[in-house]
């Protein structure tokens, strides 16, 4: 991590809410159920004017920059917060998670970006046939996505509701 992300983290941690992670960690969890739907149902159903192909690319986007926003201010709240030896332990498997629900989500976005192009020779290649079209391969992703998100989000729970984390009285810094 370069040298100037952990000040800038903590310069927010005392601008923004310390509730600020949970507030808006719904909003990729979300986005990333939707646009798994959305591939998995183009799978299913004829999409001959490519909507769903459209829509799920969208969602997808924008699943992506919350999922940016939210690791990052997952960040943030993470200062206010007291963490025993146990709790680290969990919020490390829910950080790594969190990176791999990232990692996924961004790698079918990437995929999906590079098919949106025209290619010069038509037929079949590992990121799908012809121009913008839905790949197995990016939905594949986006399961995956869909998969280590909802493993995220049962971690973040535990943290919560096994271990108190951010409840005051319980592990809250108590601010300056």
């Amino acid at each position: 991590m370069p040298g100037f992300v952990f000040p800038v983290i903590l310069w927010l941690a005392h601008l923004l809410p310390a509730t600020i992670h949970p507030m808006v960690v719904h909003f990729p969890i979300a986005l990333l159920y939707i646009t798994a739907s959305i591939d998995l149902l183009s799978l299913a159903v004829p999409d001959h004017d490519r909507f769903l192909q459209r829509a799920g690319f969208w969602s997808l986007t924008l699943a992506c920059i919350a999922i940016i926003a939210t690791m990052s201010l997952g960040l943030v709240s993470e200062q206010s917060v007291h963490w025993s030896p146990a709790m680290r332990v969990v919020l490390s498997h829910h950080q790594h998670d969190a990176v791999m629900t990232g990692l996924s989500a961004g790698a079918a976005w990437l995929v999906q970006v590079l098919t949106r192009y025209p290619r010069r020779q038509p037929g079949w290649t590992l990121l799908g046939r012809g121009r913008g079209r839905r790949t197995v391969l990016s939905t594949l992703l986006v399961v995956l996505a869909a998969v280590f998100v909802t493993l995220t989000a049962r971690l973040g729970g535990q943290m919560v509701y096994h271990f108190g984390a951010g409840v005051v009285g319980v592990t809250r810094i108590t601010p300056p």
